[in-house]
């Protein structure tokens, strides 16, 4: 089992709600929430109006956003599913009881696993819950001797292997976002309206193309995405040519049949005067 753990010193609950629900196949879920779990305005502003109620401080957390998820093992999607939902239920139990904090499940054959979106305050509370390194620790310990004499099946967990402790900086997200971003925008307006969702500005600077995410500059280059983002690019400006050449075709058209329309108007006119000519020459 690995537990991760992200902070957030902004409140960029909405944000972190789209990437969490970019699979439409997630499972949602809420704890200590009247919202809708898959009613994103409902949930933002409840997530926001708790957020009120902290003293604004630069560089302080707002929200956490953990990830938790099971070794590699043979059990079916299903019984991963069942096993993890028990799992988070324990885990906040454990990390965040009074806490608001939506949850998402993703069901990724070769790594199923959960988002969670946790609150820093408890409910209505004027202060930041914060973990220390041991208490986190010792929350790790007890979930997973929870895990090991209730799904034996899943094999033993040792708590102090190095890999379980995964506390990573803000790019794991960045990064998993910007892919995202670049592997599911169809459009332009679609890329644009991603970016601002996730509160991601790009810029270039000569031949550096970057983002300002969170107020910090990062590289697509040394985040490993810049490959993605050109090959998204020559996709886009294929689709506008393609829809650009389809549009040109219609266009054509329409003026085509705008034409031989007019002329066979013209044709009925120029008949009816003739006609009307010849009745007046033989009335004289």
């Amino acid at each position: 089992m690995i537990i991760k753990s992200l902070s957030r010193a902004t409140k960029s609950f909405e944000a972190l709600y789209n990437y969490l629900t970019r699979d439409k196949d997630s499972l949602l879920n809420g704890f200590n929430l009247y919202a809708d779990p898959h009613s994103k305005t409902e949930v933002v502003e409840e997530f926001l109006t708790n957020a009120k109620h902290l003293k604004g401080a630069r560089g302080k957390n707002y929200l956490y956003h953990e990830i938790i998820s099971l070794n590699p093992n043979n059990l079916s999607i299903q019984e991963q599913q069942n096993i993890l939902i028990d799992l988070v239920n324990k885990y906040i139990s454990l990390r965040a009881e009074n806490h608001l904090t939506f949850t998402a499940l993703h069901n990724d054959k070769k790594h199923i696993h959960i988002h969670l979106m946790i609150s820093a305050n408890e409910l209505e509370g004027s202060k930041r819950v914060r973990l220390s390194k041991r208490a986190f620790s010792t929350i790790q310990k007890e979930l997973e001797q929870y895990v090991n004499s209730t799904y034996p099946q899943l094999g033993s967990t040792k708590h102090y292997n190095k890999d379980l402790t995964l506390i990573k900086s803000k790019k794991e997200l960045l990064k998993s976002s910007l892919d995202d971003l670049f592997n599911n925008s169809h459009s332009k307006d679609d890329f644009r309206r991603v970016s601002e969702a996730l509160k991601i500005e790009f810029y270039t600077r000569g031949k550096t193309i970057g983002v300002i995410y969170e107020g910090k500059k990062y590289r697509l280059k040394t985040l490993g995405v810049l490959e993605k983002y050109e090959k998204m690019v020559q996709k886009l400006e294929q689709g506008r040519t393609q829809k650009e050449k389809v549009e040109e075709k219609v266009a054509s058209n329409e003026n085509e049949t705008k034409i031989s329309d007019r002329r066979e108007q013209m044709k009925k006119a120029r008949a009816n005067h003739s006609k009307n000519s010849k009745d007046k020459e033989r009335s004289r």
